[in-house]
This record gives C-alpha cells, sequence and structure tokens, in this order.
C-alpha cells in the first residue's frame, strides 16, 4: 500500500481527476482505467508519473461514472461526455491551461479513447490504447455458446423495444463480476457490432474503415503479448496488422506493437518497462512528425 502526492481536481459536481506530482505541466497524459478500475487500480499507472516527468508530462487519473462497478449502467457515449468535460477543465484557466492532452485507455478504456478519438479527435494531441482486446470475445470464453445467444437474444429483444435501460437479471450479472447491467450495456459488449465492439478479432474491413479508418488523430497501440483474457486462437500479430492496414498511415505510430511478455494489466516489471519506454518515445516524437 502507498501514497502518493499530488492534486485532486473536481471537473464536475460528481466526477474527480488525480493529477499525480509534479503537477501543472503544460502537457499532460489522462489515464483511464478499464471495466471495474478506478483510481490507481491499473498496476502500471503510479509508474506513469516517473517515466513521463523527464518528457515535461503531468499524469491525470481520471474516475468516470462508469469506474468500479459503474460500467454495467453507463456507456461509452457518457464515459467520452465527462472525458471531454475534463478535457475542457484542464485546458481551462481553472485546470492550468494545458496545452497537449493525451489520452491513454487501459482495456476498456481503450473503447473510450476510440470513440472519444472519433468524435472529439481534434480536442486532443494524441490517443494511446493498451490492453486493447475484446469484450465480446473475451466473455464469450467463459458463457456456453447456447446460453450466451439465449442472453442476447432476450436483451436485444428490450433494446428493439425501447427498454434499454431495464435492468437485467441476475442470470446476466453473474457473468458480469456480479454488476447490475442494462439491457442496452449488455448488447453494447456482448453482441457482435455492438457500441463496445471495437477490437474483435472478427470484424469486417467494414467496420475497421468506419472505426481506425477514420481517425485523424495519432494512435500508439501497445497490445499486451500475454493477454489472459484474448482467445488462445487470436493471431495477435497479425489482428495488429489488420488494425495498421485500416489505419491511416499518418495517425498509426511506428511504436505500436506486443508489449513483450505483458499479461493484461502489465503487472510484470520487466513488461512495465517495455511499455513505459513505448509510451515515452510515442510522446516525445508528437511534436516533430505527428505521432
Amino acid at each position: 500500500m502507498s501514497s502518493f502526492e499530488g492534486i485532486v481536481h473536481r471537473y464536475t459536481a460528481r466526477n474527480v481527476a488525480f493529477e499525480f506530482a509534479p503537477t501543472g505541466r503544460e502537457k499532460v497524459l489522462v489515464m483511464i482505467g478499464g471495466m471495474t478500475d478506478g483510481l490507481l487500480t491499473v498496476p502500471y499507472t503510479t509508474e506513469l508519473p516517473h517515466a513521463l516527468d523527464p518528457h515535461g508530462y503531468s499524469v491525470v487519473n481520471v474516475q468516470l461514472s462508469s469506474s468500479f462497478l459503474g460500467f454495467g449502467t453507463s456507456s461509452l457515449d457518457k464515459d467520452v461526455e465527462e472525458l471531454k468535460l475534463l478535457v475542457d477543465f484542464l485546458k481551462s484557466a481553472q485546470g492550468g491551461r494545458r496545452e497537449t492532452i493525451v489520452l491513454m485507455g487501459h482495456s476498456t478504456g481503450s473503447q473510450d479513447v476510440m470513440h472519444y478519438l472519433l468524435r472529439h479527435g481534434h480536442s486532443v494531441a494524441a490517443g494511446i490504447i493498451q490492453a486493447s482486446c475484446s469484450d465480446r470475445e473475451s466473455f464469450g470464453q467463459t458463457i456456453d455458446p447456447p446460453l450466451l445467444a439465449t442472453l442476447n437474444a432476450h436483451a436485444q429483444k428490450l433494446v428493439n423495444a425501447g427498454r434499454q435501460n431495464d435492468l437485467l437479471s441476475s442470470e446476466y450479472s453473474t457473468h458480469l463480476f456480479h454488476t447490475p447491467i442494462t439491457a442496452y450495456r449488455w448488447c453494447s459488449l456482448m453482441v457482435p457490432g455492438g457500441d463496445d465492439d471495437y477490437f474483435s478479432s472478427d470484424l469486417a474491413p467494414e467496420s475497421l474503415a468506419a472505426s481506425f479508418g477514420r481517425l485523424k488523430t495519432p494512435l500508439l497501440v501497445a497490445y499486451s503479448e500475454n493477454d489472459q483474457f484474448v482467445p488462445a486462437w487470436v493471431d495477435k500479430q497479425a489482428l495488429l496488422a489488420r488494425w495498421r492496414a485500416a489505419t491511416p498511415a499518418a495517425v498509426w505510430s511506428q511504436h505500436s506493437g506486443l508489449i513483450g511478455g505483458a499479461t493484461h494489466t502489465v503487472p510484470e516489471p520487466a513488461a512495465q518497462r517495455r511499455l513505459l519506454e513505448m509510451v515515452a518515445r510515442f510522446l516525445t516524437e508528437l511534436p516533430r512528425a505527428g505521432c
């Protein structure tokens, strides 16, 4: 257990973000956790300030309405709305008039980054996605296919009937950390083509063209080599190659790739160092080369 110096920013009446010391830099990286994450829960978050300090960056760890167990009743749209409020706050006099803001997402936070860049990419300097595995494929490993098809069909029926905000039964939440979940969020996560379905390995080229292909903001992809939430049959290198091919060349960072030896949250010290080096190289080149 540790304590950390910094500043807590209240950027809305009910949302906060923690800025690690050293604070107040003109350049800032905003760290967004994944499903069930909140402040300080992603292992390498507390190492980012040390790694990025020499490059003139502060690090801000954001807490959203969807943090911890709030994801089941939230959405990527709501996350992006709150992230945009944080970006606007950081650019304001009250937030320190930051000139360069980079968004970094871990796991489901990577979906937030993609969703944000496609809507407000002009408002930030770059995006980083780490452990960007498919929730649909990940949870699909643990739920019996016939059962999943039945669950999906019922949830989709509710959405189609305009009851997307209905809470589903415990038969659903038991598969998602016993978290209350709406019909909409279940379909977003579990149904092919759902709003959260950015990273599945079976997405058609047209789907990738509508996401990666529309990016105009520099992007670094740092994919965990040994991510235990990625099915064994997924060829990670081939998947990255598909994403790269779909992304405009001027946007995709040459530093993108697999983090050697890393599992999902990158708790391994050597893998953490590799990730931090990837991020630092990417950020160092932003002003000069764009990505």
